[in-house]
């Protein structure tokens, strides 16, 4: 049966450096992140059910999805980012279970930033939570998104805090080093982690 790490963190923590790490080290990675992205393409019917409840104005002129707009909208008002992640959860969770069952690997890592929050959490065998200081985290979410400290500070506080996440984990990756110090580390905990659960 496969077994099933859960990889989370908070925005701008590092999960994506240590997701790609995973990934060179074969790892077989199911990303969350991706699977939105993938799930709010033009023409597919989660896109459909978005624009239905948010408006046309969430389209660029060719009918695509324009990311801006939508972003504005759900991360000032906290019940329009409730009602973003009620439409496409059905169809995010339908699609990391497909993949699950499709999967002939013996570990697989679900990469979710709302692990917790979904509630996939009950899906894992062991769960990691990338991790680093509040201060790291501010600048490095206004270094990646151009985004003043207000807007980075309101992204933030719509997760659930980063502290949380911490003592719901089974390990911690601190990313507050460098990238070659965090891939290190990570290569060692999960080869540790896939012994355990195999």
């Amino acid at each position: 049966m496969t077994k099933i790490i859960g990889l989370t963190g908070g925005i701008a923590t590092g999960k994506s450096n240590v997701s790609e790490c995973l990934s060179e080290n074969g790892y077989e990675i199911i990303d969350a992140d991706k699977i939105t992205y993938e799930l709010q393409q033009k023409g597919t019917n989660c896109l459909n059910d978005i624009v239905k409840y948010f408006g046309n104005h969430i389209l660029n002129d060719d009918g695509s999805l324009n990311r801006k707009s939508l972003s504005k909208i759900v991360f000032s008002n906290k019940s329009n980012l409730t009602s973003l992640m009620r439409i496409m959860d059905p169809y995010i969770r339908f699609s990391v279970n497909d993949r699950i069952n499709k999967s002939t690997e013996k570990t697989i890592v679900l990469d979710a930033p709302t692990l917790f929050e979904s509630g996939y959490s009950y899906m894992c065998d062991k769960i990691v939570v990338v991790t680093c200081t509040a201060n790291n985290q501010l600048l490095r979410l206004i270094a990646r998104n151009g985004l003043s400290i207000a807007d980075a500070t309101k992204r933030i506080a719509n997760q659930w805090p980063l502290e949380f996440k911490e003592r719901l984990a089974d390990n911690l990756v601190d990313s507050n080093g460098s990238i070659m110090q965090t891939r290190s580390q990570v290569v060692k905990l999960f080869n540790k982690i896939s012994k355990e659960i195999n």
